[in-house]
């Protein structure tokens, strides 16, 4: 005879073994951190999209930079040009010579100009490091988000009564 004792024994080793069957044939999803794409990303522009498996946005990522890159170097060049020219213009000493050809005036809106986009340049770096951070962080959200083909917008024209029949046009979406 069986006590009840066994007999819970019993149910509970069956429900271990139905578990068990359950997990071996559910695919695990592997575990993908949030921080750890946010950290690399900040530390290394690109990397977060690499650790998220976004290797195409690595190009966007240094493509940006360098472009950023690019125009504070330009900028800074630019603008060193016009102040010496200015420097040379205003300080009074006949040995210094201002060769650029614009006057004090066209130096002074140059070295104006190229210090404003110098800061641009400066802002846009910081928004595209910003901004590759953040892609990494929202992309590893992500990371493991179902995009199955039953996600679909179809669009269709159709009919809308009212006083009279209007044309109109219908959105259905399928998830």
């Amino acid at each position: 005879m069986l006590s009840s004792q066994s007999i819970a024994s019993a149910q509970d080793s069956t429900t271990v073994l139905i578990e068990q069957a359950y997990l071996d044939t559910v695919p695990l999803l592997k575990e993908h951190s949030v921080r750890k794409a946010t950290v690399l990303s900040a530390l290394i522009p690109g990397a977060g999209q690499a650790y998220n498996k976004k290797y195409w946005k690595m190009p966007i990522v240094y493509g940006g930079m360098g472009a950023c890159i690019y125009f504070i170097g330009w900028n800074t060049r630019e603008y060193k040009f016009y102040r010496s020219g200015l420097i040379a213009e205003l300080d009074g000493d006949p040995l210094t010579i201002n060769d650029t050809g614009f006057s004090s005036g066209a130096l002074s809106e140059g070295m104006e100009q190229h210090r404003t986009w110098l800061d641009i340049s400066w802002m846009s770096l910081a928004g595209v490091y910003l901004l590759q951070i953040l892609d990494a962080n929202v992309d590893a959200h992500l990371f493991n988000f179902d995009v199955g083909e039953d996600l679909t917008i179809n669009f269709h024209p159709s009919l809308i009564p009212s006083n009279r029949v209007n044309p109109g046009l219908t959105m259905t979406m399928k998830f």
